[in-house]
């Protein structure tokens, strides 16, 4: 038997807007979970079904309603449903009225009868075309869940913004094991239904274009091991600040190694974010360029820092004291204003600083102050892009070592042409200022958690990024690692002051420069 031909129990309770009060004598019915109560809607015209439920579930959300066999007939259209008791109150509180958005003057009329038949008689399982759909729709460990409720193979109407469908169709999924789950455009509110999946099986999450509104709701990742997420086009994405978003991510996502596409990490190694791409062909350009290009500014590898730049390069440098900010009192740009250009006064001798050439630069870098930039307050944009060139402007901050109470802001406007299969720097100018007191309060706050390796894969990983960092080779870069009990920071100032002093042995290093 199914809901078409069943026959209507006899002391079934039948509520429109003129008997609302009877809802109130029914409470054993509405909490009974056996009883199936039919939805009778009017006016629905030509909408087709998704519409219609899409706009009751908005209405009645964040309360759950499964509706089963959908059917149109002359009068209109109903279907069946149960364990609804919040979702019918909340109707029956409207007047069973519903606005129409297709047409203000008509809007949907609802009549309910409770109790209409049980699941003694009408038993329901979607199961079996949940598990065909979701068979279509799963390849390489990879479940695509996006609009799931459009699927054309769908038998009844399983919108993933309810949550115990979401659950549901999540548990029948454990069976395929997928450990990267696509859920765009489903208008998703909480991600409770998570819960449902065995820990540790989820790495990549994608919920692009849904409804989350708090970042909260990344508790229900907890228990999983996502390196990949996509949170992209949820209202969330507009209530944070980019600093204070990614921290909050990774608090409940500690292995995160790209958020929204962008890299954070790679192997533990903290990579660079950006802002801003005008053409998304430069993603891969400006990536490779910026995980290399500050990590060899910073180990003073003046030799392998040259190769970035072209040998007819220009550079100038500016600067700029801000008062009254936290770094006011312990910063101070007496380096930087040596090299300083200043273009409103040419009388002054160090408006002439115009550094020509790759060598000129290096002469140059080598008199600056040793510095360490904090990564994770990196903002890139990149303002022009083509197969040739590109303009490139990075604002972060950096501190210099060994005085690393100094908090320095700074933005970089690279003009990068290619020569050859790589870009180089044709032309730079570097801009120094004692951070803002927005950026000192934040700086630094997550790379001090990478200075320190405890296990023997995050040691291995640390030499890696040691050697690249240093050019030694992976045997020397281990010594001067396990001389200071794998802490990044120390070893990284050990290195400088040995190379300074020129007492790192030629054949530490993997090229001799």
């Amino acid at each position: 038997m199914d809901f078409e031909t069943v026959t209507r129990f006899k002391d079934a309770v039948s509520i429109d807007d003129s008997n609302l009060y009877l809802l109130s004598s029914n409470k054993s019915i509405l909490g009974n979970p056996t009883y199936w109560h039919k939805f009778i809607i009017e006016n629905v015209h030509d909408l087709q079904r998704n519409q219609i439920l899409k706009i009751l579930f908005e209405l009645i959300q964040p309360f759950d309603l499964i509706p089963l066999c959908y059917t149109e007939n002359k009068k209109g259209a109903f279907f069946f449903a149960r364990i609804c008791r919040q979702a019918i109150e909340k109707l029956c509180s409207d007047k069973l009225t519903v606005h129409n958005p297709f047409d203000e003057n008509k809007p949907f009329k609802f009549k309910i009868i409770l109790k209409y038949t049980s699941t003694d008689i009408i038993k329901v399982d979607l199961s079996e075309n949940v598990m065909k759909v979701l068979q279509n729709r799963f390849k390489s460990h990879i479940l695509c869940l996006t609009n799931f409720s459009e699927d054309p193979n769908l038998i009844e109407f399983v919108h993933l913004s309810q949550p115990r469908l979401l659950a549901f169709v999540l548990n029948v999924a454990k069976n395929l094991k997928p450990k990267s789950i696509k859920l765009c455009n489903n208008d998703i509110k909480t991600l409770d239904a998570l819960k449902i999946l065995p820990a540790h099986s989820i790495v990549s999450l994608d919920l692009r274009h849904n409804l989350i509104r708090d970042l909260a709701e990344l508790k229900y990742l907890d228990h999983f091991n996502i390196t990949e997420l996509w949170l992209e086009g949820n209202p969330l994405c507009e209530l944070y600040d980019e600093y204070s978003y990614v921290q909050q991510v990774i608090e409940h996502c500690p292995k995160m190694e790209k958020l929204d596409g962008f890299l954070l990490r790679q192997n533990g190694v903290p990579s660079f974010r950006r802002n801003f791409l005008c053409n998304i062909s430069a993603y891969g350009v400006v990536d490779e360029f910026l995980e290399c290009y500050f990590p060899t500014y910073d180990s003073k590898n003046l030799g392998k820092l040259e190769r970035f730049y072209h040998k007819n390069a220009l550079f100038s440098l500016t600067s700029e004291f801000f008062q009254k900010q936290l770094s006011s009192e312990t910063s101070h740009l007496k380096s930087y204003q040596l090299y300083s250009r200043n273009l409103l006064n040419m009388s002054n001798s160090n408006s002439r600083n115009l550094f020509v050439g790759s060598s000129a630069i290096m002469k140059l870098f080598s008199d600056l102050p040793h510095s360490e930039h904090d990564p994770y307050s990196f903002t890139v944009d990149v303002l022009y892009y083509s197969t040739t060139c590109a303009i490139v402007v990075v604002t972060g901050v950096f501190r210099e070592v060994p005085h690393v109470e100094r908090i320095l802001g700074f933005n970089r406007y690279f003009v990068l042409e290619r020569r050859d299969e790589a870009f180089l720097v044709a032309n730079e100018q570097l801009h120094v200022f004692n951070a803002l007191t927005s950026q000192q309060m934040t700086a630094f706050k997550k790379c001090n958690s990478l200075q320190e390796a405890r296990n023997p894969v995050q040691q291995n990983q640390m030499v890696n990024t040691f050697a690249i960092i240093t050019n030694l080779t992976k045997d020397c870069a281990k010594m001067f690692l396990e001389e200071c009990h794998y802490n990044l920071k120390h070893a990284m100032l050990l290195f400088i002051d040995l190379y300074q002093n020129d007492k790192i042995p030629s054949e530490g290093f993997k090229n001799v420069v």
